[in-house]
């Protein structure tokens, strides 16, 4: 038999993996092949860290983004009006500081 802790505990996490169903602001990272070598790995690592540490209303996705291999690596920030930014050339670093640029234009997960 589960606690009411235990329960709610669930409950809380349950909701916020069902929340990224609903529309949300999207950091796209090019993580094809040539984005790989490019060290976007290191982005995405580093794009989680940040948006998961300031409990941010925003997703991080990895995708194969066109974009010539001299851009790489590149991020695709959507807004949820459809609204896009790229940058180019982005490492862990330039990375940490465009997700806390973004961070008053997000705004912070509800009940969190």
């Amino acid at each position: 038999m589960l606690t009411v802790a235990e329960l709610n505990a669930i409950r809380d996490r349950v909701r916020k993996q069902l929340s990224i169903r609903e529309p949300h602001d999207r950091l796209i990272i090019g993580v094809g092949t040539v984005g790989i070598a490019a060290g976007a790995r290191e982005v995405m690592a580093a794009a989680m860290q940040e948006v998961s540490e300031r409990n941010l209303d925003m997703v991080v996705v990895g995708e194969d983004l066109a974009v010539s291999a001299d851009q790489m690596p590149v991020v695709k920030f959507v807004t949820v009006n459809g609204e896009e930014t790229v940058y180019t050339k982005v490492t862990a670093a330039k990375m940490r500081e465009i997700v806390q640029s973004l961070e008053a234009q997000v705004g912070t997960l509800p009940n969190a």
